[in-house]
This record gives structure tokens, sequence and C-alpha cells, in this order.
């Protein structure tokens, strides 16, 4: 047995790991599926803590994480902070994962499911962020030739994709990715360790393997600066071998992994993701899944005058051309790579006075893809944000969906979708009390189907097929719903 091995046993007899299957889904025909067979939605929110004590302390409260289900998030993306689980080289803190734990049993009592996030930005606190690696990894790398932060001559006024051409930013992301000083093994034993231990929790969706990865040292080698390139040379062997870490202990949750941000804006070898297959190979298409994000780049790049609208020459750019882009660029991955997609990160727009139109704009596009989503930015006490992103939405198909879609401004809710009698549970439709105080809404089916309210959480609508009328036919059957509000 290995000396990681060992340890790792040390560890996980300090914690009380809850013992009651795992999340149960898998990816089918680029859905995430459950083990029922019907394809899963989900509306989410990242919780993600840049310091000590590494953990969303809102998370503990049970009102808090009571209200996220009550307005229809039934995901979390979960900041698993490297720097929290090992301040020191192979010493883990127990009190962090334990806390961790009880994070994840009370989303997990509130039916909401977990992603687990590695999350970084700019890499380590020596490069002018937080130490997402930890401090003492980056300290081990070799300096890279010029001192941060070079080549700016300051940091003051630099923005955050200013500090991400520093040359220490990037070196320290080649180092990564090329193991320098085993960096991949230490984050290879981190991983095995965070699957060691939650992998039984039934609210696991999956595990995320580095937020927002850097290309790598485009100083050394310019080519990196292509996403296709960077994909390839960098990201893919480096995903390849923290899988196989995952993998050892944990078979079955998904794996949740990034192409640089710039990699979904379009397709092939220079300009798109770089990937040739999913983390694995082609044996775990249906336990991958590409996690990208959407801000809009020139809503990022550039500050939009104080009015309360997107100036029109901005709204073309990015609801007309760079947003549909994204989203076509990712049904092309998928089809050459197998698995399926989440938006793990949108909005992250507070300050800005049209936060509304993007928010809108992300939602109704998500709908319209089919897309799963988290929310970046406030939510607990935003009730704007609140309100906008409480929406309805089915949360479990009893089949293949056709369309989905939910008109804010009439409060109107339509979906459609081959009915698979095969099916033995119900499709499930989130509807919001927000948008409809007192049940303030009529449901109309077509003759497929019949529906219910969900005894056990009157905010959960249940629909069957009206199995008389299914049986029926020779052919394949569309089922409908249509939600309109009665006041």
């Amino acid at each position: 047995m290995k000396p990681f091995d060992v340890m790792l046993l040390i560890v996980c007899s300090f914690l009380i790991i809850y013992c009651d299957g795992s999340a149960n889904v898998h990816v089918s025909d680029s859905f995430i599926v459950d083990d029922a067979g019907r394809i899963r939605i989900y509306h989410g929110h990242n919780f993600v803590t840049k310091g000590f004590p590494w953990y969303p302390s809102e998370l503990l409260d049970p009102i808090n994480v009571a209200n996220l289900s009550q307005w229809g998030i039934n995901f979390v993306r979960l900041g698993m902070m490297w720097s929290g689980v090992e301040p020191e080289p192979q010493k883990y803190n127990i009190t962090y994962l334990n806390i961790m734990k009880q994070i994840v049993e009370l989303l997990e009592s509130n039916q909401i499911f977990v992603l687990f996030d590695m999350h970084q930005d700019l890499l380590s606190s020596r490069t002018g962020s937080y130490d997402g690696i930890p401090a003492w990894l980056y300290d081990r790398f070799p300096p890279p030739d010029h001192p941060y932060p070079w080549p700016l001559k300051s940091t003051t006024g630099a923005s955050w994709f200013d500090l991400y051409l520093t040359e220490a930013c990037s070196h320290g992301f080649q180092c990564l990715y090329d193991n320098t000083a085993g960096a991949v093994e230490s984050m290879g034993n981190f991983w095995r360790l965070v699957a060691t231990t939650y992998k039984e929790y039934s609210n696991v969706l999956g595990y995320e393997i580095i937020n927002e990865p850097w290309a790598g040292n485009y100083i050394a080698n310019p080519t990196l600066l292509l996403p296709g390139i960077a994909g390839a040379k960098n990201l893919q062997p480096f995903y390849e071998k923290i899988a196989k870490s995952i993998r050892s202990v944990d078979n079955d949750t998904l794996i949740f992994y990034e192409p640089v941000t710039w990699g979904v804006r379009l397709n092939g070898k220079y300009f798109g993701s770089g990937f040739t297959h999913v983390p694995g190979g082609d044996d775990y298409r249906n336990r991958s899944v590409l996690s990208y994000h959407y801000y809009c780049i020139i809503l990022s790049l550039i500050p939009v005058p104080d009015n309360s609208t997107i100036p029109f020459f901005d709204r073309v750019l990015c609801d007309d051309i760079e947003g549909p882009a994204v989203f076509r660029s990712i049904e092309i991955d998928l089809a050459q790579l197998g698995g399926s997609a989440f938006l793990t990160e949108f909005g992250g727009c507070e300050d800005s006075p049209t936060c509304d139109e993007q928010l809108d704009w992300g939602l109704d596009a998500a709908d319209e893809f089919l897309q799963s989503w988290a929310f970046w930015g406030g939510l607990l006490g935003d009730v704007p944000a609140i309100k906008r992103l409480s929406r309805v939405y089915a949360r479990a198909i009893a089949g293949k969906p056709l369309a989905m879609q939910y008109i804010a401004s009439q409060r109107v809710f339509y979906l459609s979708y081959y009915i698979d009698p095969t099916i033995k549970q119900p499709t499930e439709i989130y509807i919001s009390p927000i948008q409809y105080p007192q049940q303030s809404y009529n449901i109309t089916v077509n003759r497929a189907l019949k529906w219910k309210i969900d005894q056990t959480n009157t905010n959960i609508i249940l629909v069957e097929p009206n199995e008389q009328f299914v049986k029926s036919k020779n052919q394949a059957v569309i089922g409908v719903v249509e939600i309109q509000p009665t006041i």
C-alpha cells in the first residue's frame, strides 16, 4: 500500500461518512439522466469562499438552505478549496472536511445537488489573488524569468484579465500542468481524498477539476493563446491525470472539466476547446460534463454607460452574435466528444445597471438550449435576483424534451417532450411561489398527459402519461404542458 493510501485511511477514520448511495445519474444523448431514465435539469447557484475559513458559512444556516429550495434552486456549485483541505503538504484539515460534510448533508436534506469545484482565480496569492492552489505548492515552483508583475509595471488599476497576463501567473499554471515539484500528484491526492470522503452522499453530482484554467506560459509559447492549442497541449493531458486519481476511488460520479474561458465561442483545431475526448477517454462519455461560463466579453471589458439599458451595438454583439455562438459551440463539442454540458457560471453583474437584461437573456437562452445553469453573484437577501432566478422549469423530464420556455414578463411556461412510457417516474415541474402566490396559476396538458400536485412539496407538479391514450397510439406521442397565471 502506498504512503498516501495509508494516510487516506487515517484521515477518513476521523470522518463520519454518511453512506446512502451516490447521486445515481449518468449521461445519455448529451443529457444528465437519473436512475429512472428521466432527463434532469438543474437551476443553481455558486457558493465559493476565496479565503479563510474557505467554506460558505451561510450554507450552515438551515433557513438559508430551505429558502434556496423554496426558490427552485436544486443545485449548488460548492467551492472545495484546496488550500482549505491541505494547508500544509500532506497535512489535511479534518475540521474543514467535516464542516463541508455538514453543508453537504444540509443541502441533501433539502434535495439540493452538489458539484465540488476546485476554484481558483489567478492561481495564487503570489500572483495577485488568493491561494487557489496552496501557497506551499506555488513556492516550490522555480521563479519566473521576471519578477511579478512583469510585463506590467504596476498592478495599480490593472484588471483581472491584465493580471492573468503576468509572467508569474502564466508560469505558475505551466508548472502545474507540467507536474513541476510533483504538482499533479499533489492535486491528484487532493481530489482522491475529496472523492473518498464524499462519494457516498446521494446528492453529490460531480467533481469539477479546476475553475477557469488559464492557457499556461504564453510568453514562452505564444501559440497557447489559441484556445485549441492550450486545450490540446496543457489541459487535456492534465485532466487525464487528475481524472485517473479520482477514478481510482470513484468510478461513477460525474467529472466536470473546463476549457480555457475563450475556448467556447468557436470550434476547430485552433479556436475551439482543443479536446479530442472526455477525461478518461470514450469509455467515460457517460460520466463526463463539459463545464463552461458565459459572460459577454464586451460588457466585461468595456463599462456600460450609467443608464438602464444595454446600448444597441453592445446588445447585438452579446445577444445576437457572441451568446448564441457559445451555445452552438457547446453543441458541436458534445457531438464530437460525447458527455453532457453545464453552464456553471453566468451573471456576475450586480454592479451593472444592465444586470437584469443580462440575466434575462442568459436564463432564456439556457431554456432554449435545454441547459442547466448556476448563477454567479449575490442571491441570499437580493430580492430582485431571487425573483428573476426563481422561475418555472422542468427539473425531471420522463422522455426526450423538444422545447422548454418560461416567458418571465407574462409568467407563462411551456414544455413539450416525447413521452417515454417505459419510465415509471413522473415528469417534475417546479412552480415558483414567488411568481404564482397562493397557487395562482392554471395548468393545461394535452390528451396524452395528466397532472397532480406533489403532496410532499406543493411547489412541484407531477405529470404522468395518460396511459389509455398513449397505448392507443402506434407512434411516438408528444406531451405538452402549459402554465399561465390566473391573476
